[in-house]
């Protein structure tokens, strides 16, 4: 869970214009890449840490078979993938709050703008 942003997002433009279409996001606030897949990567460990929750206990049979050597080192790897899918599909909003506090505070911050990671 070390690292928080998910891979490099292609259509990291798209899903803002379409969070700000769906009222997540103000029309006017700006596209940053950077701070995007940050929250992004927020939000997939949120679930990861949702999902680590739910498989806590459980044994042998399940999606991983039946007590499999390493089962618990696939386990983590599925759990993160659920976590990032959740996250990429629109997950529960908690992306878009993030990114609009994330820029937010960096307009509070002297020279931000020419700190921009867009």
């Amino acid at each position: 869970m070390g690292n928080l942003a998910i891979n490099s997002n292609p259509n990291y433009a798209v899903e803002i214009q379409r969070a700000k279409s769906s009222g997540l996001l103000p029309k006017s606030i700006p596209e940053n890449r950077k701070a995007w897949e940050t929250a992004q990567g927020l939000e997939a460990n949120f679930f990861n840490t949702m999902v680590s929750a739910m498989f806590e206990g459980v044994k042998g049979e399940g999606l991983m078979g039946n007590a499999a050597t390493g089962q618990d080192s696939w386990r983590s790897m599925m759990i993160q993938q659920y976590g990032e899918n959740i996250a990429a599909s629109g997950g529960i909003g908690l992306a878009p709050a993030v990114y609009r506090e994330m820029l937010r505070h960096q307009e509070l911050r002297p020279n931000a703008s020419s700190e921009s990671g867009s």
